[in-house]
């Protein structure tokens, strides 16, 4: 079921993203706007994570440790193409919907498992290997110089996919069921996401 719900899911993403309107500006923009937003959680929230590991999860500990530096600053490049845009930041409103993809990571990992959060790490960064390089070449295409974003999680992510699988396949099956349903409504939260953006046009 995990791989079954897996490749669904990167394929719900992925349709949603062939349909975002990438040619308008302002919905582009929208769009690394509530990425700075989300993105710059991702080291708070690995950091939680690990903080709250019991002594016998010391390898997923590790993990978690050395994921920081590897996410260290990526909600900069979302700013960075922003700037490029001729936008910025506070330009844009912090979508709800945005914060429901990234609020209820705290939640999970204090309330059910740290571990859970590897769900959110997983199809993050299984979307972005598998469907950011046409992205890519679709934005530069339109935006020459505001896609750094992009280009670094379509060039970096495919490694960090192998290692999430790795660490899963050492959890418990308990475990790994926590990690599957995080992985499913994180899927869901950030389609969400990418619907939102199109309504943040008429607003700007």
């Amino acid at each position: 079921m995990f791989i079954q719900d897996y490749e669904r899911s990167v394929q719900k993403m992925k349709l949603a993203l062939e349909s975002f309107d990438f040619s308008q500006k302002e919905i582009y923009s929208a769009f690394l706007a509530q990425t700075y937003y989300y993105v710059s959680h991702s080291t708070k929230l690995l950091a939680f994570a690990a903080g709250l590991m019991k002594p016998e999860d010391q390898s997923l500990f590790k993990r978690f440790i050395k994921h920081i530096s590897e996410e260290s600053s990526h909600e900069r490049l979302a700013e960075k193409d922003l700037e490029s845009l001729d936008q910025k930041i506070d330009f844009f409103e912090h979508l709800p919907s945005t914060r429901m993809l990234w609020e209820t990571q705290y939640y999970k990992i204090q309330h059910e498992d740290p571990a859970s959060f590897l769900g959110y790490i997983l199809i993050l960064e299984a979307f972005a290997s598998y469907c950011f390089p046409d992205f890519l070449i679709k934005i530069d295409k339109n935006y020459s110089g505001a896609s750094r974003f992009v280009k670094l999680h379509a060039e970096e992510d495919p490694d960090h996919i192998e290692k999430a699988f790795d660490t899963i396949e050492m959890l418990t099956n308990e475990r790994k069921e926590l990690v599957r349903i995080n992985m499913v409504q994180t899927a869901e939260a950030y389609i969400t996401m990418l619907k939102s953006c199109h309504e943040v046009k008429a607003q700007l």
